[in-house]
């Protein structure tokens, strides 16, 4: 138990002193989007920091410009490896890469959709994106570092996701009462006339 409160006031430390949301350098420009909203320098705060419940999806948006060709490796990390589940991204799991040439010049996109879990249930854990250039020709690291993305809140309380209808099932506000066939409606204005003439005679 005081391992784990160590490592929040650690936490809560790093997040204070962190820099900002977005990072930029002589090598690499990266700015990112929380749930389609893009965090800048002149936002306040610079780390979005929601509260959400559990199993409530978020989604992150990396958009990783380099300067120079070189070998670049990315992933989503947390205080543990289990404190985030991934549901959809370039990698499932916190901690593990996704890396490849990137050209000078290049944006390369990275977006992940995350729900927290019971892990920090009633507290709170940073959500953080790191990344590392390597130089192709010497293999030496370039840069290395990472910021938080998101400092989330995780309630106790567990998310229910909006009741969706099932495909090709019509909601009751699509249904309309059935028209009548025309052939109904024809033979009804047929006898009128017919009423009608015969009334005439």
């Amino acid at each position: 138990m005081n391992y784990k409160f160590a490592l929040v006031c650690l936490m809560c430390l790093i997040i204070l002193l962190s820099t900002p949301a977005s990072s930029k350098s002589q090598y690499v420009n990266i700015e990112y989007f929380y749930n389609g909203h893009l965090i800048t320098d002149s936002d306040s705060p610079k780390t979005p920091k929601p509260l959400l419940k559990i199993g409530e999806p978020f989604k992150l948006r990396f958009e990783v410009t380099c300067y120079k060709r070189n070998f670049l490796s990315v992933m989503l990390t947390s205080i543990g490896e289990d404190d985030f589940d991934i549901i959809e991204g370039p990698t499932l799991n916190l901690g593990e890469g996704t890396r490849g040439i990137i050209e000078a010049n290049e944006t390369r996109v990275f977006e992940w959709i995350v729900t927290p879990n019971e892990e920090w249930a009633g507290g709170s854990a940073p959500i953080d994106f790191y990344y590392q250039m390597t130089d192709l020709d010497t293999k030496r690291t370039i840069i290395s570092s990472r910021f938080t993305a998101a400092y989330v809140t995780i309630s106790n309380e567990y998310y229910e996701p909006p009741a969706t209808t099932k495909p090709g099932a019509q909601s009751s506000s699509d249904t309309s009462s059935p028209a009548l066939p025309a052939f109904t409606l024809l033979g009804a204005l047929m006898t009128m006339y017919m009423v009608y003439v015969l009334k005439k005679k």
